[in-house]
């Protein structure tokens, strides 16, 4: 069994997200696709297909 190596990145970036008002999530279905919502209200504030766009938009 081996582990996910994009799960502590993950983490690290719900954790970030979170500090930033926002919460993200991952759509369970493919392709996958990364959300970050409103923590207030649940509004999509960004989606993008990968962390790396995700951890790119957090840092503008």
């Amino acid at each position: 069994m081996t582990s996910d190596p994009v799960s502590p990145r993950a983490r690290l970036l719900t954790k970030r997200a979170a500090r930033a008002g926002y919460c993200l999530m991952r759509d369970p279905r493919s392709p996958y696709a990364w959300t970050l919502l409103d923590a207030e209200d649940g509004t999509c504030v960004h989606s993008a297909a990968t962390l790396d766009l995700i951890e790119q938009w957090l840092s503008e």
